[in-house]
């Protein structure tokens, strides 16, 4: 019955919430070892493997369910950036960059919240009948 109530949208914001979230544990753990000799910065990707499995899903004989695992089974990827240097002690990590990159998600965060705060202020409106 649950799976009913929350819709594929639903399912994509959360993992899209789950994206974000993972990308700012990276970023903050570039930056709390920004002076650390041979870090190597971390950085996130969901988008591509995401675009892929929807659209590999969608040509199945049965999109609808098969859409709903793509979904499910969509989980963001942490990479270590290994050819990439930013001082002469082999770290990897540019502060300016990743705190543009920090305040870049915690702005799309926040859009992904009230997206689920609006689906979920439908949802109580069709509950009530208003």
């Amino acid at each position: 019955m649950s799976d009913r109530l929350f819709s594929n949208s639903l399912l994509m914001l959360e993992r899209s919430m789950n994206f974000q979230w993972t990308k700012l544990s990276a970023i903050n753990e570039n930056i709390v070892n920004a002076e650390t000799p041979n870090y190597k910065a971390k950085y996130v990707t969901f988008e591509e493997e995401f675009d892929s499995r929807l659209r590999a899903a969608a040509n199945r004989e049965r999109p609808r369910s098969a859409l709903r695992s793509a979904i499910s089974a969509s989980a963001p990827q942490v990479h270590v950036a290994s050819n990439e240097s930013m001082r002469m002690d082999d770290n990897g990590v540019n502060v300016a960059e990743q705190e543009v990159e920090a305040v870049r998600a915690a702005y799309q965060m926040q859009y992904v919240m009230d997206s689920i705060n609006g689906y979920f202020s439908n949802l109580r409106s069709v509950i009530r009948g208003q």
